[in-house]
């Protein structure tokens, strides 16, 4: 498919693509907020494997059952914990390797975070232009229309 530059292209098909790069940036935008709530939530994980590390086996707690009921629970074997690798599939294995698990986890979704938002400057720097060709030739149409009712 062969480029035309904007400056060839009418208004109308210029704000076709306006309309368009604006449903794509705010898609992006959306899968950017939920790639930060899952990097969250790794990084919640990692926190609670140091924090469980501070226990030993028979140490009391209260578990969480919702926001405002409890049941009382004793800690079993500390040193492992059950992960969730994705997909249904739970892995037991040691606190530490747990926390490597949640870094690796956190640097692939920062990874992913830096190339959507450069995706979306991208997006961003192409509607600007796309905007200010419009006013371009919205402007030459005014003072075109201007000029011939005179």
């Amino acid at each position: 498919m062969a480029q035309v530059p904007i400056s060839q292209l009418p208004v109308e098909e210029l704000n076709q693509y306006k309309e368009s790069l604006e449903q794509e940036i705010q898609n992006m935008a959306q899968s950017l907020q939920a790639i930060k709530s899952l990097r969250e939530r790794f990084y919640e994980s990692k926190t609670c494997i140091e924090h469980l590390k501070e226990y030993k086996e028979g140490d009391k707690l209260l578990i969480p059952l919702t926001s405002s009921l409890y049941v009382r629970g004793e800690f079993g074997d500390t040193s492992q914990c059950i992960v969730d690798v994705g997909t249904g599939y739970y892995i037991k294995q040691s606190l530490d390797k747990s926390q490597d698990f949640m870094e690796r986890k956190m640097a692939y979704i920062k990874e992913n975070m830096d190339k959507l938002n450069e995706a979306i400057g991208t997006k961003n720097r192409q509607l600007e232009a796309i905007v200010g060709e419009m006013q371009k030739k919205i402007y030459q149409q005014q003072k075109e229309a201007g000029s011939s009712s005179q």
